[in-house]
C-alpha cells in the first residue's frame, strides 16, 4: 500500500484511522494542524508531521514519499472547502495513487425513507452539511481530471473520543432530569461505530471499484433514538430515562434558546473577563457551572427535527462493490463506549436514581 497520510489525525475519526492502520502494519503518517493535537495519536509509533491544509507548502512537505491519502480534516467552511481543494491539488501534483475523502450523509439534507447514493444533494443552510456538499463538488472536479478519489459518507459516528454522539449524550443522561419526550425520540438513529467506518476506509484504499465513487457508511442496525438512549442509560448503570411530556420538552427548549444565545454572545465578546471572574470567585464559578449544566441538558429547538427524522441510509452499494459489512452492533458498541467513558472519568461514581 505504501505510506498513507491521514489528515486531521488529531481528531476523533482521523486519530482512529491512524491507530487501526498502524496496528494493521500500514506505514502511517499522521497529519496534524498543530503539535498540541498530537497527544492521542502520539501514543502509537506513527510518524507525526505538521500538515495545515490551508497552507499548500505544508501539504507538499507532508506528502513527501506518500502514495495514498485519507482526508479527515474538517473545520469551518474555509477549511472544509478550500482546504480540501488545496490537498486535492497537492495530491494531483504528487501523483497520489488513492485519495479517500471522508464526507457525511448530511450532504443529502432533509430526506426521509431509504436513502441511496443516487439521492441529490440537499442544501439546508446548515454550515456543516452545506460546506461538505461544496467539498464533494471540489472532489468531483478532480475526479473528472483523473485523480483517483473515493468519497465515504458516514452516518452518525460514535465510539470512544466521540464528542457529539457519545460523550454529550452520556453526560445528558446522567444530568437528570432527562428532558426529552419519548414521542420526540422515535426517529431512526443511524449509528455507525468508528471502527466500522475505519473498515470502510481500509476497503476504499485498496479496491479499484472505489475510485470515482461515493459510498454511504452506516451501522449494522437502525435503532430509534429512544432505543439508543435506553441502551446507553442501561450501560451507564442508570435507570431508564423518564420521558418528559412533548409539550414540556418543547417549552424548555424555547425558554432556554435565548439564554443559550446570550451565553454564546458573552463568551464570544467577553471571554477574558468572564474567565477571570471564574477564577477569582467561588460563587461565580458555581453559578457558571450550574448555568452550563442546565444549558447542556436542555434540548435545543433544532434537535427535535433530527430526533424524529425517519431516514435510513443504505450501504448496499458499499457491500456489493467493496465488501463492506458493519460488524459492531449497537449493544456491543455502547458497552465499548461506556468502558472508555468510565476509564476517562465521564461516568459518575454515584449515578442518579431518577
Amino acid at each position: 500500500m505504501g505510506k498513507v497520510l491521514v489528515t486531521g489525525a488529531g481528531g476523533f475519526v482521523g486519530g482512529r484511522v491512524c491507530e487501526v492502520l498502524q496496528s494493521a502494519g500500514v506505514d502511517v503518517r499522521a497529519g496534524l494542524r498543530r503539535w498540541g493535537s498530537a497527544a492521542r495519536i502520539g501514543r502509537f509509533p506513527v510518524e507525526l508531521v505538521l500538515c495545515d491544509i490551508m497552507d499548500p507548502p505544508s501539504i507538499l512537505s507532508a506528502l513527501d514519499g506518500v502514495t495514498r491519502i485519507v482526508h479527515c480534516a474538517v473545520g469551518d467552511r474555509g477549511v472544509t472547502v478550500e482546504g480540501t481543494r488545496n490537498i486535492l491539488a497537492a495530491a494531483e501534483q504528487a501523483g497520489i495513487e488513492r485519495f479517500v475523502h471522508v464526507s457525511t450523509v448530511a450532504v443529502y439534507g432533509d430526506v426521509g425513507g431509504e436513502v441511496t447514493e443516487d439521492a441529490s444533494f440537499g442544501v439546508t443552510g446548515d454550515a456543516y452539511g452545506d460546506s461538505k456538499i461544496e467539498a464533494e463538488q471540489v472532489c468531483a472536479d478532480f475526479i473528472q481530471r483523473g485523480l483517483p478519489v473515493s468519497i465515504l459518507r458516514p452516518t452518525l459516528v460514535y465510539g470512544p473520543f466521540s464528542e457529539s454522539w457519545t460523550i454529550e449524550w452520556a453526560s445528558r443522561l446522567q444530568a437528570r432530569p432527562w428532558m426529552l419526550s419519548s414521542e420526540d425520540c422515535q426517529g431512526i438513529c443511524n449509528l455507525v461505530h468508528v471502527d466500522d467506518l475505519v473498515c470502510a476506509v481500509q476497503l476504499a484504499l485498496v479496491h479499484d471499484a472505489a475510485v470515482g465513487e461515493a459510498f454511504n457508511v452506516n451501522g449494522a442496525e437502525r435503532p430509534t433514538w429512544q432505543e439508543y438512549f435506553d441502551a446507553l442509560s442501561l450501560a451507564l448503570g442508570l435507570p431508564p430515562p423518564v420521558s418528559q411530556s412533548k409539550a414540556a420538552s418543547h417549552l424548555a427548549a424555547q425558554v432556554m434558546q435565548p439564554v443559550r444565545n446570550f451565553a454564546k454572545f458573552l463568551l464570544a465578546n467577553f471571554e477574558g473577563p468572564i474567565m477571570s471572574l471564574h477564577e477569582r470567585s467561588a460563587l461565580a464559578k458555581r453559578m457558571m457551572r450550574f448555568a452550563e449544566s442546565t444549558i447542556k441538558k436542555t434540548p435545543t429547538t433544532g434537535e427535535f427535527g433530527a430526533l424524529t427524522k425517519r431516514a435510513s441510509f443504505s450501504t448496499q452499494k458499499a457491500a456489493e462493490r467493496l465488501g463492506y459489512e458493519p460488524r459492531i452492533e449497537m449493544a456491543a458498541g455502547v458497552e465499548l463506549c461506556v468502558g472508555w467513558l468510565r476509564h476517562h472519568g465521564y461516568v459518575l461514581a454515584d449515578p442518579p436514581l431518577s
